[in-house]
């Protein structure tokens, strides 16, 4: 049997001085070689879709993108938080569908495990939810808890696409099961959703024509607090990135749309 790790004892973190103060940082016998990057795909669960994303593959073309991408390696920086204030702090990423909010949230995963050997598991929401649905098996009696307990125990969870799906009573037990066993816990959470966070009192006077659904109409006033406790909200205001991607593509294979002549 090898013998423990002189710095942290085989407990993953050594306390480290900085600023005058201690913090607790990933040992160096947990962290992950950078040339290791399928076995972190791997463990990660990070979809084949997003596999490039990394903060140095990110393109803030937008102020508000720029903006986000400094909050985002800001954050995984300063990772772990362990002050009374900021213990188990994560990430909110709001946004239009097509912002970069998964891009940066992978990328932000990504260096907690690769610098800062944290232990991350990579979720779409629906996904999840479908998961512990049928989680039950008869032949070999696994339960949702035992689907759940991986979920709530890692290091860092990414829950991507929050509220894609409208939200019934037993989905938002469940995410709030999952979200207070993390912040119990004190375990970060990175959470990405296409709704805007606003409090429920301006989403109950929002008679808008036009007003579209917030956070908060999908899963409520409880579990929107829990966030808030939880998380740095990141706003990202921009275009739809796939749409101006699929437009470049469009015009690379077919060439610019030709005027059509009117008939004589």
């Amino acid at each position: 049997m090898a013998a423990p790790c002189e710095k942290c004892g085989d407990t993953g973190f050594e306390i480290v001085t900085r600023d005058g103060k201690e913090f607790a940082q990933a040992c160096s016998c947990r962290r992950v070689t950078r040339n290791s990057e399928d076995a972190i795909i791997d463990a990660c669960r990070i979809p084949a879709r997003y596999e490039h994303c990394t903060f140095g593959t990110y393109e803030p073309d937008h102020g508000s993108r720029a903006e986000a991408l400094t909050s985002c390696m800001t954050y995984a920086d300063g990772y772990p938080y362990v002050g009374t204030n900021d213990a188990g702090l994560g990430l909110l990423l709001t946004g239009t569908s097509g912002a970069g909010k998964t891009h940066l949230a992978v990328s932000v995963l990504r260096a907690l495990v690769t610098e800062k050997g944290a232990r991350g598991q990579f979720w779409d929401f629906h996904s999840l939810i479908r998961e512990i649905r049928n989680s039950y098996n008869e032949q070999t009696r696994t339960t949702e808890l035992e689907v759940l307990s991986p979920v709530i125990d890692v290091d860092v969870l990414l829950l991507d696409d929050l509220g894609a799906w409208k939200m019934t009573d037993w989905m938002v037990d469940t995410l709030f099961y999952i979200l207070n066993g993390r912040y119990m816990a004190q375990r970060a959470t990175i959470i990405t959703t296409n709704f805007v966070d606003k409090p429920a009192s301006v989403a109950r006077n929002d008679d808008s024509f036009r007003r579209t659904e917030y956070l908060v109409d999908r899963i409520g006033v409880p579990l929107r607090s829990r966030l808030l406790e939880m998380c740095l909200v990141v706003q990202i205001a921009a275009d739809d990135y796939r749409q101006v991607r699929q437009d470049g593509n469009r015009r690379a294979i077919l060439g610019a749309p030709k005027a059509v002549r009117p008939r004589p």
